[in-house]
């Protein structure tokens, strides 16, 4: 599993550093379509990672409380805590992206 995994994050973020070598008009509609696929697929991977590892740091650093007790509970204030950090990283991944 970890070895498909590598194997596919690579060849996509070979595809997406590829892309830049070319001339935008000697490349067919096709391809454009290929880059923007392979994009879209490094800010998904890439969000989903930031995401990941801003909820174990808050987690981390937030030793007193149990938050994903507290938002089965319905505490709202948790809840819209992690929303805004969820919101953030995604900001943050789409202007590095």
């Amino acid at each position: 599993m970890f070895k498909k995994t590598t194997l596919f994050i690579g060849s996509t973020l070979f595809m997406a550093s590829s892309v830049f070598a070319a001339n935008p008009f000697e490349v067919s509609i096709w391809e454009r379509y290929a880059e923007g696929l392979g994009w879209s697929i490094v800010a998904a991977i890439g969000f989903s990672v930031g995401v990941a590892i801003a909820l174990k740091v808050f987690d981390w650093f937030s030793s007193d409380i149990d938050e994903w007790e507290e938002i089965k509970k319905g505490n709202w204030a948790v809840a819209m805590i992690f929303i805004s950090m969820i919101i953030m990283i995604g900001i943050l991944v789409h202007k590095v992206i």
